[in-house]
């Protein structure tokens, strides 16, 4: 997709689906809605820096930072979907049994690692594989899911992964597309593309 197609889709106007549980009433346009989003989650980024709790592995933790990064764009931020999604293979009323799962998951195998920096980032990836693949909100997923993931890894003194190198993973192009080809192939059971995508 070339600069000019990208400009064109983000001025795109949102559909019904996109519009339902939107806060702000002006905003018309997919661009509009990203840097609204975009300020909110700056606002949830000034939050973390003033807590002092460190737990991640929590539901209440989870939740509330849906809710710190979305607050301001999205009625239901903070909480779980309450319909079936394409991208998930889990029935809505499944979410929050697996989240509590992935919770309890992710701390045993943490326990159980070598606590090695590979090892750490291998459980911090698995975390946010599983996490997107349930997609517990009607939105916001693929951001929560990294923002959590981070920040379980800077609680486990390893820092944050690099994500395709810092590109825009919500714009439509190459690193997007990596991502999206590596977390597929994580759902077959192939975690080779996404560990390389998390440290490249």
């Amino acid at each position: 997709m070339t600069g000019s197609d990208q400009e064109e889709a983000g001025n795109t106007p949102l559909d019904d689906d996109e519009r339902d549980g939107l806060l702000p009433g002006h905003i018309l346009t997919r661009v509009e809605l990203n840097q609204w989003e975009a300020v909110n989650i700056a606002q949830a980024h000034d939050w973390l820096a003033r807590r002092r709790d460190t737990s991640i592995l929590s539901l209440d933790f989870l939740r509330r930072l849906h809710r710190q990064m979305f607050d301001s764009t999205w009625k239901f931020a903070g909480t779980f979907r309450r319909s079936d999604k394409n991208i998930s293979p889990h029935h809505w009323t499944a979410v929050p049994r697996l989240m509590q799962d992935l919770v309890d998951d992710t701390a045993e195998q943490h326990e159980q690692s070598a606590k090695t920096p590979e090892a750490l980032d291998d459980v911090a990836m698995r975390f946010h594989h599983q996490m997107v693949r349930i997609h517990p909100w009607p939105n916001g997923n693929g951001r929560h899911a990294r923002l959590a993931t981070d920040l379980l890894l800077r609680q486990w003194q390893r820092p944050p992964f690099s994500w395709g190198g810092g590109s825009d993973l919500e714009a439509h192009g190459g690193a997007r597309a990596a991502y999206i080809a590596a977390l597929r192939a994580a759902d077959a059971g192939d975690f080779t593309l996404l560990r390389a995508f998390v440290r490249s």
